[in-house]
């Protein structure tokens, strides 16, 4: 194969996991590096556990993380696209069927006819004695004129699993080589005519042309029976790379259960895509630049190489993934950053949109430096949209209820009603002026400020918000805090 062209194949019967989204970004990114093609394909032939709002949310997972295909079922207002398809495997049952056959018309497989008590009975007999349970093959070697004489007897087709031994080149896990013997003459279809997974996913490979079958390690027991089958079909046999699973933070497997197994989950809890691919592209690569952890997309697909690929499973860091996010943000265009906080902003009852581009672009800009997820945009800026109806209680204790509190208060408002001008440059310049002359240090009036102003202890530079809000709010704010701490005055109820 000259061309490489990688694939994942997730079967739609749950939400987009964080370790199918693992799978699909080191397809995605060894297939973009390489000038390859990426392929979506829907495992959904288990009717009872598929369902079409799962593949509506896979998919768009995948579209989410940026992670497209370039051949692939319809999804929303695209079409197919492809010229292997169907690209879903419900669809591709006739397909199924015929190889079947044609392993049948060769002798490469076998119609069994014995019933769920006969195998049960031979699975009992080999626990009794000690042996590993395998299909006695009595089936195997029914001449013509015996199966004829079943007639219409319910059968599975079994693989004639050949003499010798099997090799799998794996690119991560090395050289993996069985004897064949340890296997059984296994199922490749069912009763009904559907496929067993073993051989509609390597006939969807060998038919697609798929050249790179990137994987979990989960499969990697599977893979030896892939390739007899491979070879049993005359495909070529693909490159396989078994990738280590997603451990959760307790090191076990990452279970469905978990708030974050599901990709959406991060999207909703407003973390950036960009951060996501970052993240999980370090849960089994290493980057070649020592102590690196930083990567925009185009710099991933700069340093991916299969080589650099780790066989150890990795665990899930949040704090990581916190850090990570946060960087990404801080690398965003500020105009980009502001339409992705102004639906956050409307969702929280608030109204952005009524104030000017160029002040909601200030506003993004000064929270950008200190937001680390899209959601925190409400925490440090809610107060440009409501009135201040509530302190933080521990700063409450540390700023207004402490000797000379009224003092610093009203020496804030007496410095800052005099400026003409409202600039952040100016409104610094008092601070700065009013602490000089009362011998203090420039902490001692931007705490209770922001505390007026906010109502919380942290946030965005204290001179760029002040600007922001303008002079009339900032000394009404500091003057309900002044008569908070002298007589105790109830704060303004917020506006719904």
């Amino acid at each position: 194969m000259d061309q490489i062209r990688c694939r994942i194949a997730p079967s739609p019967s749950g939400f987009l996991h964080i370790g199918t989204a693992k799978i699909a970004l080191f397809n995605w990114l060894f297939a973009r590096k390489n000038g390859g093609t990426f392929v979506l394909r829907l495992e959904d032939t288990d009717a009872e556990r598929t369902d079409e709002s799962f593949v509506q949310a896979m998919c768009e997972g995948f579209q989410w993380l940026g992670i497209d295909w370039d051949e692939g079922p319809p999804f929303g207002d695209e079409p197919q696209k492809g010229d292997y398809g169907p690209y879903r495997q419900s669809d591709r049952k006739a397909i199924y069927q015929q190889e079947t056959q044609r392993l049948l018309d060769e002798g490469k497989a076998y119609k069994c006819f014995c019933t769920r008590e006969e195998l049960e009975a031979e699975r009992e007999r080999a626990q009794q004695e000690k042996r590993p349970p395998r299909y006695s093959q009595k089936c195997r070697n029914l001449s013509p004129e015996e199966v004829a004489a079943m007639g219409d007897r319910s059968y599975v087709v079994r693989f004639k699993v050949p003499d010798g031994s099997t090799e799998v080149n794996d690119l991560v896990q090395g050289t993996v080589r069985c004897e064949n013997k340890e296997f059984d003459d296994f199922v490749i279809q069912k009763p009904n005519g559907d496929p067993i997974f073993h051989m509609a996913v390597v006939v969807d490979d060998g038919q697609m042309q798929i050249s790179h079958v990137i994987r979990g390690d989960d499969h990697l027991t599977n893979a030896t029976r892939h390739v007899m089958l491979f070879q049993a079909l005359g495909y070529p046999v693909p490159e396989f790379a078994h990738l280590p699973m997603v451990l959760d933070e307790k090191g076990k497997k990452y279970s469905k259960r978990l708030h974050g197994a599901n990709v959406l989950d991060w999207r909703n809890d407003g973390y950036l895509p960009e951060a996501l691919i970052n993240y999980v592209a370090l849960l089994g690569w290493t980057p070649e630049e020592p102590n690196r952890e930083l990567f925009t997309i185009d710099e991933l697909l700069e340093a991916f190489v299969i080589k650099r690929w780790g066989k150890s499973a990795a665990r899930f860091d949040r704090k990581k993934l916190d850090w990570l996010n946060g960087r990404h943000i801080r690398l965003m265009d500020t105009r980009v950053l502001m339409e992705r906080v102004i639906p956050v902003l409307e969702e929280a009852g608030f109204n952005p949109r009524e104030r000017s581009e160029d002040w909601l672009l200030r506003m993004t800009e000064i929270c950008q430096e200190k937001i680390g997820t899209i959601n925190n945009i409400i925490e440090y800026a809610d107060f440009f949209f409501k009135e201040i109806n509530s302190y933080e209680p521990k700063a409450v204790k540390k700023q207004y209820q402490k000797e000379g509190a009224e003092t610093k208060l009203q020496q804030l408002i007496d410095a800052l009603t005099p400026l003409e001008d409202w600039s952040a440059d100016m409104i610094k310049a008092a601070f700065e002026a009013l602490a000089e002359a009362q011998g203090e240090k420039l902490g001692a009036y931007i705490h209770p400020a922001r505390l007026a102003f906010t109502g919380k202890s942290v946030g965005p530079g204290l001179f760029e918000l002040a600007e922001l809000l303008g002079k009339d709010a900032c000394l009404e704010r500091l003057q309900n805090a002044l008569d908070y701490v002298n007589v105790g005055a109830p704060l303004p109820e917020v506006q719904e």
